[in-house]
């Protein structure tokens, strides 16, 4: 007997091997951590090559986005140039907010980044599009001393709370825009107002106006990044960076211990599900390359590889469940009790994804045995209806804990 029935069965299970939600297996991975007493997000892209102390970009959406729509634009430049990408996504996506996403939340993300990537802290650079470029001018004059350069597409400053910020910049941080003639949000006298009081302060600014551009950036992403890149990367702090605060000190210390705990926390669970993603998406390689041989004429292979993804499944599951007790041992306490159910509802997904682990191994398991094809291709099909039970648990309880923090 052929393998086809097999070969059915496993092109199903191959999809479910993509962990769960909150886990998926992308290029760029989703991180969090906790600043100013809320939750926040971002999209991390490190590229595999990176070893030597490397920049770091920080990526702000248009309205209505999110990070990922910046990074998947990067990626490519970024594979190419060395580049560390960090895609901030706003409390509200809607807008950005100097206060709920303020400099202090940016710092807060730049500083875990620091901790577990080789990022060299004198090349730190913003760049942001629409509602996100006019914050990243912003920051740029509120934290001139901190981030090296900055460069924006569609985005000024065009109201007199917004131009006062310029009064702030304590360094000359070099600045580019690249607007559309023909972009009905920003207009080039807008555009132009702000490079010349941007200027008039000292720092440089560089402006490149694109004929018959509008507000859309992601056709053009390529070559808008590429300019931006290609200005950004000349620069580079002279001095150790500094970061200017704007909010009150004297809170909570023990609120502040908490939520420094936490995000210790939230650090550790990241640096995990990180690698969780790794041995999963090993192990749905080793399935794909059996699903491509013939059970019959290629079992030794297939069994070979079988042992290989039982394995990677083994250490997936059991770092899930460490992920499990880290959000269960996270010391709540102190905080606000959505931030404990939080914690509750991650350790509860994660105990549910390793159940999940546990069954695909032991789907993988049956290609070990010696029965036949038609047992084999009976038995993957049960579990597979396990898995998919399991999975729908797991995106559920995740589901839960996103919406507790957004």
């Amino acid at each position: 007997m052929r393998s086809g029935i097999v070969s059915k069965v496993l092109v199903v299970s191959i999809l479910l091997l993509m962990p769960a939600a909150g886990l998926a297996a992308t290029k760029a991975r989703k991180e969090s951590f906790v600043s100013g007493k809320k939750k926040h997000s971002y999209y991390l892209f490190v590229p595999e090559s990176v070893k030597n102390p490397s920049p770091l970009l920080i990526l702000f959406h248009g309205s209505g986005h999110d990070g990922m729509s910046l990074v998947e634009k990067w990626q490519d430049l970024a594979e190419k140039e060395q580049i560390i990408l960090a895609g901030l996504n706003s409390l509200d996506p809607s807008r950005w907010n100097t206060v709920e996403d303020g400099p202090e939340v940016v710092r807060d993300m730049v500083e875990q980044i620091k901790q577990s990537n080789p990022v060299d802290p004198k090349r730190v650079y913003l760049f942001g599009h629409s509602g996100g470029a006019v914050y990243a001018i912003l920051l740029s004059m509120m934290q001139s001393e901190y981030f090296a350069a900055a460069a924006v597409h569609a985005g000024s400053l065009r109201s007199e709370d917004e131009l006062k910020v310029i009064e702030k910049v304590r360094r000359n941080i070099p600045l580019a825009i690249w607007v559309g003639t023909q972009d009905p949000y920003f207009s080039l006298a807008s555009v132009r107002a702000t490079r010349d009081a941007i200027a008039a302060r000292g720092s440089p600014v560089a402006v490149t106006e694109m004929p018959g551009h509008d507000h859309w950036y992601y056709d053009l992403a390529p070559r808008i990044n590429e300019g931006a890149w290609q200005f950004l990367k000349k620069y580079s702090l002279t001095n150790e960076p500094r970061f200017q605060s704007y909010v009150e000190t004297g809170g909570n210390t023990g609120v502040e211990k908490a939520v420094a705990g936490l995000n210790q926390t939230l650090q550790e669970i990241n640096a995990l599900k990180t690698k969780v993603n790794a041995l999963v998406a090993s192990a749905s390689e080793r399935e794909i390359a059996s699903n491509a041989k013939d059970l019959e004429t290629d079992r030794a292979e297939i069994n070979q590889r079988a042992k290989e993804e039982v394995e990677f499944l083994k250490e997936a599951a059991a770092l899930s469940r460490s992920i499990a007790d880290k959000a269960t041992q996270a010391e709540t306490t102190k905080v606000e009790e959505k931030y404990r159910r939080y914690f509750d509802l991650i350790a509860q997904h994660n105990r549910k994804y390793a159940e999940m682990l546990d069954v695909i191994r032991e789907q993988a398991e049956l290609l070990l045995g010696t029965e036949s094809n038609q047992t084999i291709a009976s038995k993957r099909l049960e579990a597979q209806k396990r898995i998919l039970a399991l999975r729908q648990e797991a995106d559920y309880l995740y589901q839960q804990a996103e919406k507790l923090v957004h």
